[in-house]
């Protein structure tokens, strides 16, 4: 018995390589499909409610620092853990439209997290998301 005579599992000529190929390509036709319907949602993204934030310098913060003019990053997680559930995950100093703001990332309780926009210079929130 020669090897061109056996029929291997995956060869060419075998039934199950035949359904392996069938099976393999639905499932690059459902891919290809699933894409395809999550490329336009991910397209259609509204870039005018997108906040637009410019991160600052250490020298930036640490002179606005100096001169009294922000409320300190402890100050506005002690507000924070006083007026809501969850905890800190982490803080960026940036600004947003000129403005000197903490962007605030903050996990709830349940998982969810999300960003609390507060003012530097008042320490009030801005807003969500």
């Amino acid at each position: 018995m020669s090897l061109r005579t056996v029929n291997w599992p995956f060869s060419p000529r075998s039934e199950a390589s035949t359904y392996l190929l069938v099976v393999m390509k639905r499932y690059l036709v459902l891919f290809a499909a699933a894409a395809a319907l999550a490329a336009p949602a991910a397209a259609s993204a509204d870039p005018v409610t997108a906040p637009e934030l410019t991160p600052i310098s250490y020298q930036q913060f640490r002179a606005r620092q100096d001169d009294g003019q922000r409320v300190s990053l402890s100050e506005v997680v002690r507000r924070l853990r006083a007026s809501r559930q969850g905890q800190m995950l982490d803080a960026q100093a940036t600004t947003r439209d000129g403005r000197a703001i903490y962007v605030i990332i903050w996990e709830y309780p349940g998982g969810r997290i999300g960003n609390i926009y507060v003012d530097q210079r008042t320490g009030a929130v801005l807003g969500e998301s």
